[in-house]
């Protein structure tokens, strides 16, 4: 019985990265990823903007929202900062002032490798990270943003 479960999770897995074409992964695109149980399926740029701003801090159907960004320096970190629209000091203020006014508890937590952040995209459900194609895996849902996929053209990171 667990082996047929097994098998139909890998199945379910490989069904959803059939959309990640190695050219998606050969380019360096970043996936923005959830918990696989997480109901979200398609963001818009400005609502990623929203959740990694720390202004959206639940999900549909009040699941906290857990923001994980790697380390200074990183391929992921510099895509949000883009996103942002912010320097990495314009950022580190951006998260102190939030802090300060009580608007956060914490700046999003910073994660140094790929591994780390696979980790706890899978270990809590309101999880959502940016994350190089080639590193999501097992337990990660990848989303689409603007109706796309890493893979597809107009996808926008």
């Amino acid at each position: 019985m667990q082996t047929k479960l097994i098998v139909g999770w890998v199945a379910i897995f490989l069904a959803g990265l059939a959309g990640l074409s190695s050219a998606a992964a050969q380019t360096g695109s970043v996936a923005i990823v959830v918990n696989e149980k997480n109901p979200v399926n398609n963001l818009s740029v400005p609502e990623l903007r929203k959740l990694f701003a720390g202004e959206k801090h639940t999900w549909a159907g009040g699941l906290p929202v857990k923001i994980f960004v790697r380390a200074p320096g990183a391929n992921e970190r510099v895509v949000m900062l883009k996103l942002l629209g912010m320097s990495e000091s314009e950022y580190k203020r951006y998260w102190a002032g939030q802090v300060y006014r009580g608007e956060a508890q914490a700046e999003p937590v910073g994660l140094f490798s790929n591994g780390m952040q696979r980790e706890a995209v899978v270990l809590y459900p309101g999880a959502v990270a940016l994350v190089n194609v080639q590193d999501v895996k097992l337990g990660m849902k990848v989303v689409k943003v603007n109706g796309h996929m890493p893979a597809d053209t107009g996808y926008p990171f």
